[in-house]
């Protein structure tokens, strides 16, 4: 009875996943949404910056940065020469992590044959959970800083007379 336990923490694992950040669309809302997209900026000198994109121009990012354990939000200017490496996230992934448990118990029918197939049940169902978490993002590796702006609030740069501190 050790696989019980192990069934229960591998489904409570994907079921409770990553968070996405609340001011992201769903995947069908993606052309309607009035924000920049999140992304995870991890600077050469080891700092990470996360939050909203609000602007790419000329050689820096201003991003919406989240302060930790905190309701509020500060402009972050980050100089692109500056940066290691950062992953955008524009919409919320969809949630398979309930397929691990399902499929998972549905092996039960196979009676004998349950100790081969719920294995590579839990594989396949895992791996498409594991893509799933990872759809609508990108990252330096799949994009270039010339097209960042498509996914940034303000695409054209921010506009004369907006006060970045009053941003919500």
């Amino acid at each position: 009875m050790k696989i019980k336990p192990f069934i229960i923490n591998f489904s409570a694992v994907f079921l409770l996943g990553c968070v996405s950040p609340a001011y992201l669309p769903s995947y069908d809302q993606i052309d309607v949404n009035q924000y920049g997209s999140f992304i995870k900026v991890e600077m050469r000198n080891g700092d990470t910056v996360t939050g909203e994109l609000i602007a790419v121009e000329r050689n820096k990012l201003v991003v919406l940065n989240s302060v930790k354990d905190s309701l509020t939000t500060k402009p972050v200017i980050l100089p692109i020469n500056e940066i290691g490496k950062f992953k955008l996230q524009y919409a919320r992934p969809k949630k398979y992590g309930w397929s691990v448990p399902v499929f998972g118990l549905a092996t039960i029918s196979h009676g004998a044959f349950l100790i081969l197939s719920l294995p590579v049940n839990l594989i396949v169902t895992a791996s498409v959970t594991a893509t799933g978490e990872n759809a609508f993002t990108f990252s330096d590796k799949t994009m270039t800083y010339d097209q960042l702006p498509m996914y940034a609030r303000f695409p054209q740069g921010v506009p004369p007379g907006i006060d970045l501190t009053l941003l919500k």
